[in-house]
């Protein structure tokens, strides 16, 4: 069975146009690589995330450009309203319904950025849970949030003497932000212009219900190949074997992002080697992010 990349249909009857949405990310990852030097692995997270409408986590040094990445990739999509605000230590929820980086509150951004996201109180942190799983906002009586994905940044990552695991847990994505190691990549960012927002012409076109539609009605149907199961049952084994535990809410999640891979790679079918891209998946602390390359090498 092929995935076609123009149509698919859904029981309500409506024809999920999902080629237009895949074949904007992939401009919009061509047009980030261009512009930014190695940062293949977090643009390729960023486009998994709007893809699949799952959470990313940002980590690494001041000056690396994990703000700039996330304004550049949402203002590529004008059909979908962006809430961004900086996090510090005074925030509270009352301040999150508004922002003086955004015309919208945070309830009605599809598309949320929370910049120093680990200034902000545990307690605040904590609270957001329910924002990041079931999409519903308290101010003070509950409403349905807009929200399709939330990127968080940070120069700092959580210790297991944070207990923060719940909330970064819906972190489906994560991904360490690096400052620059090529000659090649330090001779361009010391000659190249500084890079702005809103230099590009936004894809529009894309409204937030298309993006939901194609997650709940195309991702799924996303088949797989024969050894699928048996491939990820290894990669838990070997994962184990090196201490590295995900939680079952996470192997559902690594699954999830295998199918977009595939449907944004144009496969017919979920197969082993598509194991090779859940890097963002799989890391919890930096230190681990090694040994992961070393497996993933050697389940293929």
């Amino acid at each position: 069975m092929r995935i076609e990349e123009g149509t698919a249909s859904c029981g309500s009857g409506h024809v999920l146009q999902s080629d237009g949405i895949v074949e904007a990310l992939k401009k919009l990852e061509g047009d980030l690589n261009g512009i930014l030097s190695e940062r293949e692995e977090v643009v390729r997270a960023v486009v998994l995330s709007l893809l699949s409408g799952e959470h990313l986590y940002l980590v690494g040094p001041p000056g690396t450009g994990k703000s700039l990445l996330i304004r550049l990739a949402a203002e590529r999509f004008s059909g979908l309203s962006y809430y961004e605000r900086l996090l510090h230590m005074e925030s509270d929820r009352a301040s999150l319904s508004s922002s003086p980086l955004s015309p919208v509150g945070i309830a009605d951004g599809s598309l949320v950025f929370l910049d120093e996201v680990l200034r902000a109180p545990k307690s605040l942190l904590l609270t957001l849970l329910g924002f990041m799983n079931e999409r519903i906002w308290h101010d003070p009586a509950p409403r349905p949030a807009a929200l399709l994905s939330l990127f968080a940044a940070s120069n700092t990552h959580p210790s297991q003497g944070d207990h923060l695991e719940a909330f970064f847990d819906r972190f489906a994505l994560r991904s360490l932000v690096e400052p620059v190691r090529r000659f090649g990549s330090f001779v361009d960012l010391l000659e190249s212009a500084p890079v702005t927002t809103a230099s590009k012409e936004g894809e529009g076109g894309f409204s937030p219900e298309d993006f939901r539609r194609l997650q709940r009605h195309v991702l799924p149907r996303v088949p797989l190949a024969s050894g699928v199961f048996e491939a990820l049952w290894d990669l838990r084994y070997r994962l184990g074997r090196e201490g590295i535990a995900l939680s079952d809410r996470r192997w559902k999640m690594v699954l999830k992002i295998l199918r977009a891979v595939a449907l944004y790679e144009g496969a017919a079918e979920v197969a082993p080697s598509h194991i090779s891209g859940l890097l963002p998946v799989l890391w919890t602390y930096p230190p681990e992010i090694r040994t992961i390359r070393r497996i993933l090498a050697g389940t293929l």
